[in-house]
């Protein structure tokens, strides 16, 4: 069944993405915020609304294929609509991080798994790439929000099912699975944002309720950082420096959920803890030994003993690190993955590979922070870019203790789409 199920969200996305992309000059789409008037859409910006609205699509066993197969759609929308290239930072830099992947990929002895490991990483750039050659309209920006947002609120309602209804073994071959959704959320709760101010709809908040809950009630650590961070981002985007008392209290509120919620504060410590006040009593006996990492304190210490000691500079060679973890030829059970983005790159590329993917990260959220705080720009190209960079934030803190990259179809490919927002309605007038 499982298999079944995967093969056939797979098809389905093969058959309507062609169509999309390659097929039929326009279609009739209806607006957010009434079902009855339609607008018209050109096949990429259908192609466009397909992507924000199946990448939650995970097609179980299919997804490194279907990984591929977005590629091959958007590589080929490229080559028959063209390329609009903005002025960009990060699109030059990521240009030049993607030459260091090449390089790294001939040097390696792993290339199957260089590969795989390289088309994680420019999918996004693709992504961009495609949406920043898209004419943008008002209505379409607005009906792109919409359609990303529901795709939230799908995926995030069905987790909470799985908990009520035995529906996992429909869930499992299709769509993606908790962690990844978990760590994507950052960027729901900011479109949900922007579509409370818009219609001022009180079901959009309790989606955005449902959003923060689930790593609460679930004790997801990962998206608890990446949601504090996201709120951080936030703050010094609307604020800047005014912000500090919210930055203050986004951190003592995480502290708070460490000290105060029972589940939470269970999973943070190896010693169980039944108060917040034995907690704050046994400070200073605490260490990063006292902390229940789940074993990837020493998987990462691992790592870099295996990989980077010795190829501090270049890195091991990309896709190495996935090519042993796959193997199981490694110390820590049935792991695939080391649960960081940021170890796996400066053990496979190396000290010059995470230089440069930590400026792609930089260059993303300055630019689309200066974008949002000019005034001279269209009003959603900035809340665009607010999304964008405020998102991308919470989403890559999360890489820190997660393997985001490694689910790019559904982690990156919103926050990338809305620069590419960005840039194409800076332009406009207000």
């Amino acid at each position: 069944m499982a298999i079944g199920l995967s093969l056939l969200a797979f098809l389905l996305i093969i058959i309507y993405g062609f169509e999309y992309a390659f097929m039929g000059k326009t279609y009739a789409v209806s607006t957010t915020w009434n079902k009855r008037i339609k607008f018209k859409v050109n096949a990429q910006q259908r192609f466009i609304l397909l992507l924000l609205a199946t990448a939650i699509v995970q097609a179980g066993a299919f997804s490194a294929l279907l990984l591929l197969v977005w590629m091959g759609l958007l590589i080929g929308i490229l080559f028959r609509y063209g390329i609009q290239m903005f002025t960009s930072p990060m699109l030059k830099i990521y240009a030049l991080y993607l030459c260091w992947l090449l390089f790294s990929l001939v040097l390696t002895s792993e290339k199957g798994y260089g590969f795989r490991v390289l088309a994680k990483y420019l999918f996004p750039f693709l992504v961009v790439l495609v949406v920043s050659s898209v004419k943008i309209t008002d209505i379409f920006f607005i009906k792109a929000l919409k359609v990303s947002f529901i795709a939230g609120v799908i995926i995030n309602s069905c987790i909470v099912l799985m908990k009520i209804l035995p529906i996992y073994a429909i869930y499992n071959p299709i769509l993606w699975w908790q962690p990844a959704v978990i760590d994507v959320n950052p960027f729901f709760i900011a479109s949900g944002l922007l579509l409370y101010k818009f219609s001022k709809k009180k079901q959009i908040l309790f989606a955005i309720l449902l959003f923060i809950s689930i790593p609460i009630v679930e004790s997801v650590r990962t998206g608890l950082i990446g949601i504090g961070v996201f709120f951080l981002a936030v703050s010094f985007f609307k604020y800047k420096l005014k912000a500090l008392p919210v930055f203050v209290l986004i951190v003592a509120s995480f502290i708070a959920s460490i000290l105060f919620v029972p589940t939470v504060r269970n999973k943070m410590f190896r010693h169980t803890f039944n108060s917040a006040e034995e907690v704050i009593n046994m400070s200073s006996n605490l260490s990063p030994d006292s902390i229940d990492s789940n074993g990837r304190f020493a998987m990462w210490e691992w790592s870099l003993n295996t990989f980077y000691e010795g190829n501090e500079l270049m890195g091991a060679g990309i896709g190495q690190m996935q090519a042993r973890f796959y193997s199981g030829n490694h110390p820590f059970g049935i792991i695939k993955i080391a649960h960081n983005d940021y170890l796996q790159i400066i053990c496979d590329t190396g000290q010059i590979g995470l230089f440069l993917y930590t400026l792609i990260i930089i260059s993303f959220v300055w630019h689309a922070f200066i974008i949002y705080n000019d005034k001279k720009n269209n009003v959603l190209a900035r809340q665009a870019a607010f999304i964008a960079g405020t998102s991308l934030c919470g989403i890559m803190a999360t890489a820190f203790t997660d393997n985001v990259i490694n689910y790019s179809l559904i982690t990156l490919s919103y926050p990338y789409a809305f620069l590419g927002f960005a840039l194409v309605m800076k332009s406009k007038r207000k």
